[in-house]
């Protein structure tokens, strides 16, 4: 029914334009206001709307453009900005009658009679319509422009973070100064009073902020006159915005702040930093801004930009790059651009005080035809660091021409992300370098300013002996993944292992890197969940794309923009759930399947219990490879972590807070590498440590899946505490290495007959003294009283690389065990030797237990240590030492609690 409507309409319009041709009279049409259209003829006097303007016909025309008016048949009458009417802007081309009036440079003048192409002010013509100034709209103007002068008294910032980036309007930059305090200046063209500024804080290090400060104003720079002074000033948050008057009717040229830190950072140093600065002073000038739904249109489509300046504005003046039209007069035009590109649109305002500054923006015209004909490509800079050594030179024969690698992988990046080039991030530079480092590569950078790094030590050395065929590869896929880094949609969110943020970065990066083709080095292999980052995440996402959505790149990059937009906590649960309506638990499951990953082991019999989970020590002859595969890992239920040792057999050892009958055990194996799995082994058992009995022996063992979990039934009448196997790996790898891997082991016992360990009660909480060597940093919440107040979610953090901890007792208490929590971050700062002492009076001590080459598996980690004593102590004093120097180069020492345990 709505189509034939819609005809009736256009038919209608029709045949009163061919009427008006034809002569006939219809005496409603001088008043009649139609939409303008370029295949209609219009009489004298019919009205029009075109471009948000009302014009008047001032003899028959058709097919003469309104706003261009080459024949002079139309009139401007006035602009019509949705229901409010203003005045019109004087035209040399438009007729005027007596009683027209029109603005012209901020001015209203009305016309005395008749006239054409007489400049309002300058005529007799035009009469000045009077105007009190006085109750117009006043505004806060930014101070800061291209010919202000901004100096510094330290000028030590690092690279990258110098003084401009306070005032560039890009809060996401920043000004650093290796000093706690320091003045920075503004200087002006010429005198002004400034009633406000305002002060943005960084990313990052609260104690870094701005936390007290002095304003002064002076117009030679020798003599200087306080206007504000500010104390224990705080921002709340990063990136917060926050504004302070200033009580002055005086006007100068140099503005000084004088700034001090708040404090000494998390690492320790004594920087002062800041995101913008802005001094702002009032004005009735308009302020001229340009609004519009979006940033990106398609060519031939029109979008209308509107106006958004301050100060009341009547007068405008538009450009339009290649824009048709060209210019306009109107508040809020509408426009086409017929050719792809970036396009400049620019607003010049007037109002009864004067004319505002030009106003600018950018607009990215799509070719749908062609979406990637216009894209920016940033301008390549090289800031190598090494030049001199194998890796260096070797980049330099396989890829001669850099600039142009970087570009193609750019171009294709964003082809992988987005669908065309104005939904990609713009960005001025990507600085390129190669350094000799132990980091393969990062992505850094600020604002519209992207960096790359890549290390030259990992060609010279991890790829000596790889062909240039497999260096060009290799170093390809890097390019890729960092490039994605620099385009792709960031959530909000802390950045760190395991986290929902860093899995869908990282995560990204690699899906795009496996769909380009640039990941055959690597295989994926069974994991616990999907928040590992990088390949776990990556070949993941791969998987969903190659069988539920052929444009998911695309979907997932775009969802993170819209969890933004649409204020919700980004997760990739939610983001598939929202993307393909299915539930991630099962699209794991069904991935894992693929990747050869077992089920799950059937639960505990009810008439058993695991040996396992009521505690217990353990230990090995051989060491791990690394911390990250530590024996531990062999008995914290997880089949998704491992032990791992260079070697082809090992003996571990068990000694349980409990003890019972056993009635079987159970091993699971890792998820790769079949011949490191155990092949052979004995298991033997002991009540006291000391006389031990083989009880299982097994020998040719194979399991046919990845992370499978056998069970081997006993039914042994003695009870025992203590069990130690011996372990032979399947064989040598294919490339001759001896390895030897378990993911978990447990020992079930019966559970009628079992002997529980202890109940255990933290006593630190019922109160008492807290004293460190090193009292930390207790103006963050970080210092000695955070080891020992109960929250796992807080820390103790110290700038040393040893130091003790004390807590004294109202009481004496037998201390039967301890735990140690590790922090939230940086795993080198955690405790990896200790001394635990006990006390009666604080002067003689009595060591308790001592641990070395401890490691924490993850962050927040909290290790349960028992302990042989019977001696009840009221003082008890840990002496600490840490893992190693962290990645900023500090020696940090923190935990985040200590909690030691009595017997009930």
């Amino acid at each position: 029914m709505k189509k034939y409507v819609l005809c009736a309409i256009v038919l209608a319009v029709q045949s009163t334009a061919t009427q008006a041709h034809l002569g006939n009279t219809h005496q409603h049409m001088a008043s009649e206001q139609v939409n303008w259209q370029a295949h209609n003829a219009y009489k004298k006097g019919q009205r029009v709307h075109f471009e948000g303007a009302l014009y008047r016909a001032n003899w028959w025309t058709q097919g003469d453009l309104p706003s261009r008016n080459k024949s002079g048949a139309w009139q401007l009458l006035q602009f019509v900005n949705d229901s409010t009417a203003i005045t019109p802007p004087w035209l040399d081309t438009q007729i005027y009658n007596k009683g027209d009036t029109v603005a012209y440079k901020g001015e209203v003048f009305q016309a005395r009679w008749w006239t054409q192409n007489n400049t309002p002010g300058t005529s007799q013509v035009w009469e000045k319509m009077p105007h009190d100034k006085k109750n117009d709209p006043t505004s806060l103007q930014s101070l800061i422009s291209g010919q202000t002068v901004v100096t510094e008294q330290q000028a030590d910032s690092p690279a990258g973070e110098g003084l401009s980036n306070a005032f560039d309007g890009d809060p996401r930059t920043k000004y650093v100064t290796l000093k706690p305090q320091g003045w920075i200046q503004v200087s002006l063209q010429e005198a002004q009073t400034i009633s406000q500024y305002q002060f943005t804080s960084a990313n990052d290090a609260p104690g870094r902020d701005p936390h007290n400060w002095v304003l002064r104003g002076s117009n030679d720079g020798e003599s200087w006159h306080t206007l504000d002074n500010r104390n224990g000033e705080l921002f709340t948050k990063r990136f917060e915005q926050k504004s302070y008057q200033v009580q002055s009717a005086h006007a100068f040229k140099h503005y000084r702040f004088e700034l001090t830190h708040k404090g000494t950072d998390n690492w320790g140093y004594d920087l002062l930093q800041i995101a913008e600065i802005d001094l702002f002073g009032k004005t009735q000038l308009p302020i001229a801004h340009i609004a519009s739904d979006t940033n990106t249109v398609f060519v031939d489509t029109p979008i209308t930009f509107k106006d958004a300046s301050l100060n009341s504005p009547n007068s405008f003046e538009w450009h339009f790059e290649q824009g048709s039209p060209a210019t306009s007069l109107a508040q809020n035009p509408r426009v086409l651009f017929t050719t792809p590109g970036i396009k400049r649109v620019e607003l010049t305002t007037y109002n009864w005080h004067g004319q505002s500054e030009l106003a600018t923006q950018s607009i990215k015209v799509v070719d749908p035809q062609n979406p990637w004909l216009g894209f920016s490509y940033p301008e390549v800079k090289f800031a190598h660091e090494d030049t001199e050594s194998a890796g260096y030179k070797r980049i330099h024969r396989l890829f001669p021409d850099l600039e142009k690698t970087i570009n193609d992988v750019t171009l294709q990046v964003n082809q992988f992300l987005y669908k065309h080039y104005g939904e990609s991030p713009e960005f001025d530079s990507v600085t390129f370098s190669l350094k000799w480092m132990d980091t393969l590569a990062y992505r850094a950078g600020s604002g519209r300013n992207m960096e790359i790094a890549f290390s030259t030590k990992y060609i010279a050395e991890s790829l000596a002996n790889a062909s240039d065929e497999e260096v060009i590869y290799e170093l390809l896929g890097v390019f890729w993944h960092e490039l994605v880094h620099g385009y792709q949609h960031f959530p909000t969110g802390a950045m760190q292992d395991g986290g929902e943020v860093h899995a869908v970065i990282e995560g990204i990066a690699d899906l795009v890197r496996i769909r380009a083709g640039y990941h055959a080095t690597r295989q994926p292999t069974p994991a616990r969940n999907w928040l590992g980052g990088y390949t776990n995440t990556g070949f993941f996402l791969s998987w969903i794309q190659d069988n539920y959505d052929s444009d998911f790149t695309y979907k997932i990059n775009q969802m993170v923009l819209t969890s933004q937009r649409e204020g919700w906590e980004w997760t990739l649960r939610e983001a598939l759930k929202r993307i393909l309506n299915q539930d991630i638990d099962v699209l794991w499951q069904k991935y894992q399947a693929t990747l050869g990953a077992a089920p799950e082991a059937p639960s505990i019999p009810q008439d058993q219990l695991s040996l396992v989970k009521l505690g217990g020590e353990v230990s090995t002859l051989q060491a791990p490879v690394d911390p990250i595969y530590a024996i531990e890992n062999a008995f914290d239920g997880d089949r998704f972590t491992k032990y791992l040792t260079i070697h082809p057999h090992a003996d571990i050892s068990f000694s349980g807070y409990g003890a019972g009958q056993l009635r079987g055990y159970r091993l699971t194996i890792g998820e790769n590498q079949p011949s490191r799995d155990p092949s052979s082994w004995t298991l033997s058992a002991s009540a006291d440590g000391v006389q031990w009995q083989v009880v299982d022996t097994q020998s040719n063992q194979v399991f046919s899946r990845r992370l499978e979990t056998r069970e081997f039934a006993l039914s042994l009448d003695n009870t025992y505490r203590h069990f130690k196997f011996n372990f032979a790996n399947s064989g040598p790898q294919d490339n001759g290495q001896e390895v030897f891997q378990i993911a978990d082991i447990d020992l079930l016992i019966d559970r009628d007959s079992a002997s529980r360990p202890q109940e255990l009660e933290n006593f630190v909480l019922a109160g008492g003294v807290i004293s460190a060597e090193h009292e930390g940093f207790s103006q963050w919440g970080e210092g000695s009283e955070s080891a020992f107040d109960g929250n796992l979610s807080n820390k103790y953090v110290a700038l040393t690389d040893s130091g003790w901890l004390q807590f004294t007792a109202p009481e004496q208490y037998v201390l039967h065990a301890y735990s140690i929590t590790s922090g939230n971050d940086a795993p080198e700062r955690d405790p990896a030797s200790w001394r635990l002492h006990g006390s009666h009076d604080g002067i003689h001590w009595h060591t308790l237990d001592t641990r070395s080459e401890n490691s924490f598996d993850s962050r927040n980690q909290t290790k349960l240590f028992r302990i042989d004593n019977q001696t009840p102590y009221s003082h008890y004093r840990f002496e600490l030492t840490h893992t190693a120097t962290d990645a900023n180069g500090n020696n940090l020492l923190q935990l985040a609690e200590i909690e030691l345990f009595r017997a009930l």
